[in-house]
């Protein structure tokens, strides 16, 4: 409960410190672009995302933002659309399809699944930074190619026959490492692949992410691992593993590159960082990142 408590208050005085993202100009999107930026937000995120969609967008202007609205004020609603220019909010109920989960940013997908019909789309987090050119990712964008952040334990896509084996190594009773134990299970296992990514930071080119397969996917896992598992947190974050690993040419982006923040990382040749959970505020150096990158907006 402490711990919770402090959370609450790093963000509070984050969210204090970083309001000079209001008086940085807007996002000027690009009505030419095919490329469609996709989050989940709540009331006191609304800080954190306006630093992630500026950061990046200031080296890939997008067509627009399509905001899934987990809890928003109006005031929040204005501000955003303000800063980001063309928006359309989904609210949580729209976004969620009957056939899939709820909660656990399952909405999200769904509404990635949707706009990817006619868009290239890009999941992004409120919790990351891009703090230099992110190259590979506007290369996979150029190409037409999927994209997906990486961790140590996922550089590439694998046999889901191999991410079963090495799950089966960790007796986690996290719901992700028993959804990745049983992936070996699947309909047509031996020719599907797996990558132990992060759903935070992924791209798709338009038409590769099928609501349908998602659906299929949802399915059989729920069956593989009971109804209550799957329902879980932590199961938008298997799918979107699956999905982006079985696309072809997928790109796991490197992780010296595009990495999670951990006290003490060197973050000089890093082009996104994603600050996430537990250490998101220790050391300061979210709130010290994010506010040079208000200074560097300001600036031009």
């Amino acid at each position: 409960m402490f711990d919770h408590f402090r959370q609450r208050q790093h963000k509070r005085w984050f969210n204090f410190r970083c309001a000079a993202i209001d008086r940085t100009p807007p996002v000027e999107c690009n009505p030419d672009s095919n490329v469609v930026i996709v989050s989940q937000v709540y009331h006191p995120d609304t800080t954190m995302l306006l630093l992630a969609a500026k950061s990046f967008a200031r080296y890939l202007a997008p067509r627009g933002f399509v905001l899934v609205d987990d809890g928003l004020l109006d005031a929040d609603k204005a501000r955003l659309r303000h800063h980001l220019g063309n928006v359309t909010y989904v609210s949580s109920a729209q976004a969620a399809d009957p056939a899939l989960p709820r909660g656990g940013a399952w909405e999200r997908f769904a509404a990635l699944a949707r706009e990817n019909a006619d868009h290239y789309v890009i999941q992004l987090d409120s919790d990351t930074l891009t703090l230099q050119p992110p190259q590979e990712v506007l290369d996979s964008v150029a190409a037409q190619r999927t994209f997906t952040l990486g961790t140590s334990s996922g550089t590439h896509p694998v046999p889901v026959q191999t991410a079963s084996d090495y799950a089966s190594q960790h007796h986690s009773t996290h719901v992700q490492n028993a959804a990745e134990r049983v992936l070996a299970r699947l309909p047509d296992a031996p020719g599907l692949k797996y990558v132990r990514g992060c759903a935070g930071f992924t791209g798709f080119p338009a038409g590769t992410l099928s609501l349908e397969r998602i659906r299929v996917f949802s399915a059989a896992m729920e069956k593989l691992v009971g109804p209550q598992r799957w329902a879980e947190w932590g199961t938008e974050q298997v799918t979107c593993n699956f999905m982006a690993a079985n696309a072809p040419d997928a790109l796991v982006l490197p992780v010296d590159r595009y990495p999670f923040w951990m006290p003490g990382a060197d973050l000089s040749d890093v082009a996104l960082v994603h600050f996430f959970g537990t250490f998101r505020f220790q050391g300061g150096m979210y709130q010290r990142r994010a506010l040079q990158l208000c200074r560097e907006l300001a600036a031009g």
